[in-house]
């Protein structure tokens, strides 16, 4: 039984991986890197493991041949090109490249995001749903599981400089006792991995017909207010600012940042679709019956984070 990770160098497709080489079923798993370099020592010292290059732009460099399983992640891209159109050529290059090269795929797990059921109103979302339509109809994957994330919490390791540096974090969810569902990176692997072994277990939690088949993750819900208060415990820092972002400066917080404007325009689409007014403010049910809650706290996080930026 194969697994295949495509790209296997993200940070949720590494913590998968590692979940995976834990777990006895598992018996071989592959990773698609674009620079092998980048692939963990601890990896290449496992038998399980083998790492193969390839790059999700490059479909030529893709063989899924003796692939059982897959988990497919499309990439986020902060070149200047359109996002959107990159996403819908890379999962062209997966569906594809599996069609061609794989007799039968068991299954086919595709990392997705909250939101990605709707076409329009969610900005860098868009990428997600665009993946979710394109590999989720691959012809010889016998079944197909979408995987819909929360907001990452590991999102906040963006404010552990500045509140390290200068006692202040910027938030673009406002206003500040605004909550909205979380989820930690670990969760995501742990179901990730779950969902791919899930074809060496009896029985397929399948429904005969229901591919593709969806699934929202999503931890507990944290506002601004929260994060102050957790970064104040951690940090043992006291009157740690906010700096608030309104809705219409978002898109310039993201320039100011060093995104392409063609890149910050969607992902402030993104950022307040989520806020009121937005799409998954408006519109916050999924369209699945399976949503899972997951149980790691913020705080577990942010420490994390914190101790990690502490010992640099």
């Amino acid at each position: 039984m194969q697994i295949t990770i495509i790209p296997a160098s993200t940070r949720v497709a590494t913590q998968t991986i590692r979940i995976l080489l834990a777990d006895p079923s598992a018996l071989s798993v592959v990773g698609f890197y674009r620079n092998l370099t980048r692939v963990p020592a601890e990896f290449l010292s496992n038998p399980k493991f083998s790492a193969k290059r390839g790059d999700i732009e490059d479909a030529s460099t893709l063989d899924f041949a003796g692939s059982d399983i897959i988990l497919s992640i499309t990439p986020m891209w902060y070149d200047g090109r359109d996002i959107l159109t990159v996403a819908k050529e890379v999962s062209w290059n997966v569906r594809n490249r599996i069609e061609e090269t794989c007799i039968s795929v068991k299954r086919l797990v595709v990392l997705s995001s909250m939101g990605g059921q709707y076409d329009e109103g969610t900005g860098a979302i868009l990428t997600n749903h665009a993946a979710e339509e394109i590999l989720g109809a691959t012809k010889n994957a016998k079944e197909v599981v979408i995987v819909r994330p929360a907001y990452f919490m590991e999102n906040w390791g963006e404010a552990v400089g500045t509140i390290k540096s200068d006692g202040f974090f910027f938030s673009i969810f406002t206003p500040a006792s605004f909550k909205i569902p979380h989820i930690a990176v670990k969760d995501i692997a742990s179901t990730l991995a779950g969902e791919l072994l899930s074809t060496s277990r009896t029985p397929s939690p399948l429904p005969e017909g229901s591919s593709p088949y969806a699934l929202e993750i999503q931890g507990p819900k944290y506002s601004t207010e929260d994060v102050k208060r957790i970064f104040e415990e951690v940090s043992g820092k006291k009157d740690i600012q906010v700096r608030e972002i309104p809705k219409e400066g978002v898109q310039g917080f993201y320039e100011a940042a060093g995104f392409p404007s063609n890149v910050a325009k969607p992902f402030a689409e993104m950022s307040n679709s989520i806020l009121e007014g937005g799409k998954l403010f408006e519109n916050p049910e999924p369209r699945t019956k399976d949503v899972r809650i997951l149980r790691t706290e913020l705080k577990d996080v942010i420490e994390e984070l914190w101790n990690a930026a502490t010992k640099e």
